[in-house]
């Protein structure tokens, strides 16, 4: 399609990438929809503060052994039909969870819902991919990343808001998978002819050989550990915070959906300033500088005399947050050759959902043992521990 100005760079909106911005909105529900009802769940089925955690890192760690084979499978059979057995996966096994009422079964459905969740936005961002290509590419993953705002800022609020009246309201959510599964049967076309002669093990043997070759490197080592105490503090945020805020400060679950909506909204704002903060100075440097900002406003949060002020560190820390990530992907990027990029990339991108799986756990005890005090600040510590250790040990001639 061209306009009289040259070829036009919006990608349609029709039934097709309707589906697919869909896909990839849904794999939000993931954390954004569990993060709120967290306390009232915890009271309901009498959680110890030990566990609760794992509600997220059972989640996260069946997504970050099932991605690989996914993206191995989605190769060998097609996008389309491995988007399809996810979507179902992800929503039949999501919306039981409200039927429960046993954590061992909740944490074996969150297990199950992993796996499907693994299947949504990674191929969600392939299948894009895969239909447009050039200027065009770029706006369908701008679309996606839009889809994925209103998603952020939406979903928190309304999961408290359903948490303060039965913690089980919230799963049924989940359920809105199964429309989005009838939608991509009907609309979404296979981008990826289906291999004749799948070498599954071969292909899954290259992969990992890959990965385990990048791991070695020096300044691969650094950045993924840069990624990885990001997605901890993360992790604490979204885990702990509503906890926080319904036990300690006596709020309800919807303000507490409401604290994390506000930190998507403020990403909104911030993420595009990337651009400009490297301008000015390295980005290794700010790196280091944003990690810092999001640290201390975690360690601050305990201390915190209102909500308000709670709003206000959150906002600071969606700061913090949402311009690392960027400016770390381009580092990574910008560190590598092309013919290693691939894997450089990939290889750093099980960083995120390890860190979810490590911290839910970690600080989980630090807080049924030393309290809320403790775990913010020691979470921020970790961060800037490793920061410091970071801005010793590595230059951005590292090879990777």
């Amino acid at each position: 399609m061209e306009s009289d100005n040259g070829p036009s760079t919006m990608p349609k909106m029709d039934s097709t990438l309707l589906s697919i911005l869909l896909v990839s909105s849904v794999g939000i529900l993931g954390g954004q929809l569990v993060s709120p009802a967290l306390p009232i769940l915890m009271r309901s089925l009498a959680i110890p503060e030990q566990q609760i955690g794992l509600v997220m890192s059972v989640f996260f760690f069946s997504a970050l052994i099932s991605i690989p084979l996914v993206g191995v499978l989605a190769d060998v059979y097609g996008r389309r039909k491995l988007t399809l057995i996810g979507l179902i996966i992800f929503g039949i096994s999501g919306t039981l969870i409200a039927f429960v009422d046993s954590f061992s079964y909740l944490l074996i459905l969150r297990a199950f819902q992993g796996v499907g969740f693994a299947s949504l936005s990674p191929l969600a961002i392939t299948i894009l991919g895969d239909l447009y290509k050039g200027p065009m590419g770029s706006t369908a993953q701008g679309l996606r990343g839009s889809f994925h705002g209103v998603a952020v800022l939406s979903i928190p609020p309304i999961a408290g808001l359903l948490a303060d009246i039965s913690w089980n309201y919230p799963f049924l959510l989940y359920s809105l998978s199964l429309p989005a599964a009838i939608l991509v049967f009907f609309a979404l076309p296979e981008t990826h002819a289906p291999t004749a002669n799948p070498a599954l093990l071969s292909t899954f043997k290259n992969y990992w050989s890959s990965i385990r070759h990048e791991l070695f490197k020096p300044g691969f080592r650094i950045l993924f550990g840069w990624h990885l105490v990001g997605s901890l503090l993360k992790s604490t945020v979204i885990t702990f915070l509503p906890i926080f805020i319904v036990f300690s400060l006596g709020h309800s679950a919807f303000i507490a959906g409401a604290v994390l909506s506000f930190r998507g909204f403020i990403r909104i704002f911030s993420s595009p300033l990337s651009g400009f903060l490297v301008s000015y100075i390295s980005k290794t440097t700010a790196v280091k500088l944003t990690l810092t900002i999001a640290a201390i406003s975690i360690a601050l949060i305990p201390f915190s005399p209102s909500i308000l002020f709670v709003f206000l560190l959150v906002g600071i820390f969606g700061i913090g947050d949402s311009l690392f990530i960027p400016i770390l992907n381009d580092t990574v990027a910008s560190s590598t050759t092309s013919e290693h990029r691939g894997g450089v990339v990939g290889a750093m991108n099980t960083s995120k959902p390890l860190g979810k799986v490590i911290g839910p756990i970690l600080f989980g005890f630090i807080l049924a043992y030393y309290g809320f005090t403790v775990l913010f600040v020691s979470a921020a510590l970790l961060c800037l521990l490793y920061v410091c250790m970071s801005h010793l040990l590595y230059r951005p001639s590292t090879s990777l």
